[in-house]
């Protein structure tokens, strides 16, 4: 995968693809990697986990609560998988279409991840203030309702590393 350099893109479906994923990334510190994945047309979140989460009690609460979010607020899911990837540090990987996400389910899905797993979730430090997790979940929110009309042309990652995010193409 080769870094992405963000100076020099030409595409603004690409800036607010990146955008999002980096917002993401620095609104939640419970996140580890996310994607945006041109084929599927889906957001692609990954948390790291400690191999004694209990993985399928949180499945069936995480896809209950999506179930009910969306009937409330009059959407329909196209694609939600939640899986859990073993490896040295379990991942947990959930799958969600780009046109039905909202920030607001954003917020719902960590929560609940950070109420089930607590000190099994892997967490970055982050020191972001009121005001700045405020102005984070407004990028977002646009972003998200850009890619919602617009799709998004590339795959890309962004991952956390040394307190950086790096955002890689492919």
């Amino acid at each position: 995968m080769a870094a992405l350099d963000v100076t020099d893109l030409d595409s603004s479906y690409l800036n607010y693809s990146t955008g999002l994923l980096v917002s993401i990334l620095l609104r939640y510190p419970e996140i580890g990697t996310i994607s945006c994945c041109q084929k599927q047309q889906a957001l692609v979140i990954k948390f790291i986990v400690s191999k004694e989460c209990g993985f399928t009690n949180l499945k069936n609460k995480l896809t209950q609560a999506l179930e009910i979010f969306h009937k409330i607020e009059g959407r329909k899911m196209q694609l939600c998988r939640i899986e859990k990837l073993e490896q040295e540090l379990d991942l947990l990987v959930i799958t969600r279409d780009l046109r039905s996400v909202t920030q607001n389910e954003m917020n719902l899905i960590v929560g609940i991840i950070k109420s089930e797993l607590g000190k099994h979730l892997i967490i970055d430090e982050n020191n972001l203030l009121e005001e700045e997790i405020l102005l984070q979940e407004e990028v977002i929110s646009h972003m998200l309702a850009a890619i919602r009309s617009n799709g998004t042309e590339k795959s890309i990652t962004a991952v956390r590393e040394d307190g950086r995010v790096l955002v890689f193409n492919g």
